[in-house]
């Protein structure tokens, strides 16, 4: 009887042991060098930590290890493996007891100096998403395996160097079974071939289950060590960061400044990877906007103007794509989210477009990042997208940029209107215009600006804008059909002298040297006189009309409020000491006295001012309306606004129908986010142009392709020549005229035009260009 009690439980504890060794998260790659490695993985119980490894599909090596307590009986388990070939491939398995793992391969990193090219993974916030549960799995394995096999040989150690994951890997760091269940077990096949490097999030939490389970460069200011550290792979310096509460502290920022000095001494090293989880600035949720990350940058800024060397700032926290760069350095910022976490949509928060950046997208999607070494190197990083809940798609390249690190600038560009000392009038919008943009290495244009001022030195600048070749924001590109060689400029003063310049750059991030400065004087102005009544505040609400909410003058800083633009006073419409969700106020401008030249329903009104608000949030806006002699409306102007935490300057146009009596001009502000209504105007504007001066346009320059004899006639014997307009604007209409005995074979209403010459025929062209 006593036998038949003892069986039973000895087959239970041979099946609880048999049990207990299963291992629960598969084997991944830690802290990868030329000679060596960490191998970790974790079994549900027993110490045992073996790797068999080799060169082969036979292995023939043995290497043990350390085992450290996960969560009960679990065993977390590492193995380094030393004394290994660079750039070599091995094959392994783990063992715990009598549980062997499947076998697997890596390949060891190249030597610094071995002038490898090679790719890394990007890809943040990966934390589950309720209502997407399986997203992190298919971004790991339709997403990028599939890449490798689809683009490439298919082979991962081979075709991926690395992985980099900036922060909040699972959704609560402190639930111990979300570290497999939502993040080991989906990457499991991926992390068995690539070496991963993370950072800390805020979903982390700070926990010790993060510290377990990697293992990571212990180069970190001491104390701190894996909350920040460095890790070079060929010609590439990664550096991880914590921009989390408590971590955000000037220890990290001297260390970084040693490694980044360090970087920059090191020949082999010709590019700065860096990561931390927070944003510095988040267009999809500025509310995650952080300054310490803002250092951060500057100290790269720095390191990349002083040694040449280009460098990114990978990050995550908002679920959306982004991608950007600094505006005088060699410097990216791309925001490599969301592989898994419910995404930011447009729409879904307070929202802004910051100049800085170029593109941001609400979708899933992972970056490529292809590194070559060698004599010219340089990096391209490339944007896979998934899509979104809406609109999945199949590892659709949405976005890429190439950065070199010997880039040849664009040449200096040549301004061409205005002239030098060209008379303008004020009252027209000026299309300033430049030269054709050229680059020696042939890059694409990537940005310009333009800067005008009062004087040759450009101390005292009145105009100066960054244009970038494009602005992907809230689904449409507002920078579309801008061919970065002409800008409107319409805030010229009368009886001025002026100076201009502009500068090119290229896509991969070269500025071009200024142009040389050109002069120009303005005339005096035939404009009327500012018809909008106490535009500026300063006689507090008076001749306005608080239509709805709370229509405010307030001193500069009363109630938490912005300082005024010029003066003392500003508007607060929608309120800041009296808040309303929604608030308007208008002021109607009596025209009369101007009824012979409205009348003629040539007259154009100018009207703006400077717009403001909170960090981007709230949302002030402003609009004219058109009036008759018994008040009915004849017209309105589009509605007018902006996003911006500084003064923003508008000076818009529009048609006065003739039959109007009274002008109305409506300011509006709406609460976007938070108490306050933090929708603010100053030094607003209504002027009437009765001349109807329109723009100002550069002259047209015709450049046939045959020697032109005298003037622009031609010694024509029938041949057949093209005639060239430049510039050639963007939108603009050509009507050519022949004078001569020719024809005008194609061409006509465009830019240029192929013209037919009669025989014995002498002639020449004339051209009018206009844009509507």
């Amino acid at each position: 009887m006593s036998h038949s009690t003892v069986l039973p439980f000895i087959l239970l504890v041979t099946f609880f042991t048999a049990r207990a060794q299963n291992i629960d998260v598969k084997p991944y790659l830690q802290d990868a060098e030329p000679n060596s490695i960490r191998i970790m993985w974790e079994t549900s119980s027993g110490t045992e930590s073996t790797v068999e490894w080799g060169t082969t599909l036979a292995m023939g090596n043995t290497t043990s290890g350390s085992v450290e307590t996960g969560s009960g009986l679990s065993q977390i388990h590492q193995v380094q493996l030393t004394g290994l070939t660079p750039d070599t491939r091995y094959y392994y398995r783990v063992k715990t007891g009598n549980t062997f793992s499947s076998r697997y391969e890596f390949i060891t990193p190249p030597l610094k100096n071995s002038e490898k090219s090679f790719n890394i993974v990007l890809m943040s916030d990966m934390q589950r998403d309720l209502s997407n549960p399986g997203k992190f799995y298919e971004m790991c394995n339709s997403g990028v395996i599939d890449y490798v096999v689809d683009m490439s040989s298919g082979d991962l150690p081979l075709e991926i160097g690395c992985l980099m994951f900036p922060g909040d890997l699972v959704d609560n760091g402190l639930n111990y079974s979300e570290w497999k269940n939502t993040f080991f077990n989906p990457a499991e096949n991926l992390l068995a071939f690539v070496p991963v490097y993370p950072v800390l999030g805020n979903h982390e939490l700070n926990t010790g289950t993060y510290f377990k389970y990697f293992s990571l460069p212990q180069n970190g200011t001491p104390g701190y060590e894996e909350h920040w550290w460095y890790k070079d792979y060929s010609n590439v310096r990664m550096i991880g960061l914590d921009s989390n509460t408590g971590y955000r502290i000037q220890a990290q920022l001297d260390w970084l400044q040693t490694v980044l000095d360090n970087a920059c001494a090191d020949p082999d090293i010709d590019f700065v990877f860096a990561q931390l989880h927070h944003p510095h600035h988040s267009e999809l949720w500025p509310a995650g906007n952080l300054d310490y990350t803002g250092s951060v940058i500057t100290l790269l800024e720095n390191f990349s103007a002083q040694c040449g060397k280009p460098s990114v700032h990978f990050y995550g926290h908002t679920h959306a794509y982004s991608r950007g760069n600094s505006k005088e350095h060699n410097h990216v910022m791309m925001n490599v989210a969301t592989a898994g976490g419910n995404i930011d949509y447009w729409g879904e928060f307070p929202q802004t477009d910051y100049p800085e950046h170029i593109i941001s997208q609400d979708d899933y999607g992972f970056v490529w990042a292809s590194v070559q070494a060698g004599s010219n190197p340089q990096f391209t990083l490339k944007r896979i997208s998934r899509g979104n809940e809406g609109n999945p798609t199949d590892n659709v390249l949405r976005d890429s940029i190439r950065v070199k690190r010997y880039n040849m600038p664009p040449n200096q560009p040549i301004g061409l209107f205005p002239a030098q000392n060209e008379q303008i009038s004020p009252d027209c919008n000026v299309l300033f215009t430049a030269g054709a943009f050229s680059d020696p290495d042939g890059d694409p244009q990537g940005a310009t600006q333009w800067q005008i001022a009062t004087d040759a030195a450009f101390s005292n600048k009145i105009y100066d804008e960054w244009r970038q070749y494009k602005n992907e924001y809230n689904n449409t590109d507002t920078q579309a059909g801008d061919n970065l060689t002409n800008e409107l400029i319409s805030i010229l003063q009368e009886n001025t002298s002026y100076y201009w310049r502009v500068r090119y750059r290229d896509q991969s991030l070269g500025w071009s040297n200024w142009s040389q400065p050109i002069s120009f004087q303005t005339t005096p102005s035939a404009l009327s006189a500012n018809l909008l009544l106490n535009g500026g505040a300063e006689g507090g609400t008076a001749n306005w009309t608080e239509v709805a909410g709370s229509f405010e003058s307030i001193t500069s800083g009363q109630c938490a409020g912005n300082n005024a633009h010029t003066g003392s006073r500003l508007f607060a419409v929608g309120g800041v000491c009296e808040d309303n969700p929604y608030g308007e106020g208008r002021q109607d401008i009596d025209v009369t006295a101007y009824t012979p030249q409205i009348a003629t329903g040539n007259t154009r009104v100018k009207f703006g001012g400077y717009l403001s608000d909170y960090n981007g949030t709230d949302f002030p806006q402003f609009r004219l309306e058109f009036l008759n002699a018994s008040n009915a409306l004849l017209a309105a102007t589009p509605t007018y606004g902006s996003h911006s935490g500084t003064w923003f300057y508008h000076n818009e146009t529009a048609n006065v129908p003739a039959s109007c009596k009274k002008i109305r001009f409506v300011l509006m502000g709406t609460r976007e986010a938070g108490n306050d209504n933090d929708s603010y105007f100053d030094d607003m504007f209504l002027k009437l142009d009765t001349l109807n001066c329109g723009t100002l346009y550069p002259p047209c320059i015709t450049q046939p392709t045959i020697t032109v004899s005298s003037g622009s006639a031609e010694a024509c014997t029938g041949q057949v020549v093209t005639y060239t307009c430049t510039p050639n604007l963007a939108g603009a209409v050509y009507a050519w005229t022949l004078n001569g005995n020719g024809t005008i074979l194609s061409g006509q209403g465009t830019y240029q035009i192929t013209v037919q010459w009669n025989s014995g025929a002498a002639g020449s062209v004339s051209v009018v260009q206009s844009v509507p």
